[in-house]
């Protein structure tokens, strides 16, 4: 029989005439789609917080460090005991060259007292008043300071006299700045201990305002004296 205008089509006997597998069908994708979004919407969370505590952490460690590197501003010889292995840095030492200051020309101020050591300067990093940071020992090689733990101890000096008065706050911040870059480059232990290096042949009072500056620094743990 050909269906014409008046017949109505025929379901085809594949098809079942009940309406149930395809609401199942629709049920299905519907939890589907709705675990999918709970999927997207944590996962979301998730990424949100780790976003939200690098960048915490970021703010919390960022410095900027500018560093002159050692031949760049010095024609003396390195030499001497090493630095121990990377991360095996315990010990900061941090004091003052008790020379004048500088705001320019730091490195010129730099070599003349390289030359009333003769040599170079027992430092590993010095801060100065131009706000840069220059290499001297580095982390390759230890100061010369006998009574310290050499092998196994940075010396940090700010460029001038700060007995009386503090460093410039871009000194301050250049010291931060690498003791983060030390940790940053694995040569010092996150543990490490701060000390004030005071050189009492000079003054008994020697470094005073810098050392009551830095007790308020973390690790820091004392003073130690030379002559």
């Amino acid at each position: 029989r050909v269906p014409n205008e008046h017949t109505p089509l025929l379901m085809p006997s594949s098809v079942s005439a009940s309406s149930t597998p395809a609401f199942y069908t629709k049920e299905c994708l519907n939890w589907r789609i709705i675990g999918l979004l709970v999927m997207f919407t944590a996962g979301f969370g998730v990424a949100s917080y780790l976003l939200w505590r690098e960048t915490t952490d970021c703010a919390e460690i960022g410095y900027k460090l500018s560093l002159t590197q050692h031949d760049i501003w010095s024609t003396a010889p390195l030499k001497g005991l090493a630095l121990l292995e990377v991360g095996m840095v315990a010990n900061v030492y941090i004091t003052h060259t008790g020379s004048v200051e500088c705001t320019e020309n730091c490195a010129q101020l730099l070599h003349t007292l390289q030359h009333e050591h003769f040599g170079e300067l027992p430092y590993n990093f010095l801060m100065a008043g131009d706000c840069e940071a220059y290499e001297a020992r580095g982390w390759r090689y230890a100061s010369n300071y006998a009574t310290l733990p050499q092998s196994s101890s940075l010396v940090l000096a700010f460029v001038g006299n700060f007995t009386l008065r503090l460093p410039s706050s871009c000194q301050l911040e250049m010291a931060e700045a690498l003791l983060w870059e030390s940790r940053r480059r694995k040569k010092l232990q996150p543990g490490y201990q701060l000390y004030v290096l005071r050189n009492v042949s000079r003054s008994q009072l020697d470094a005073d305002a810098l050392q009551r500056q830095l007790r308020e620094w973390p690790h820091y743990v004392g003073q130690h004296q030379v002559k």
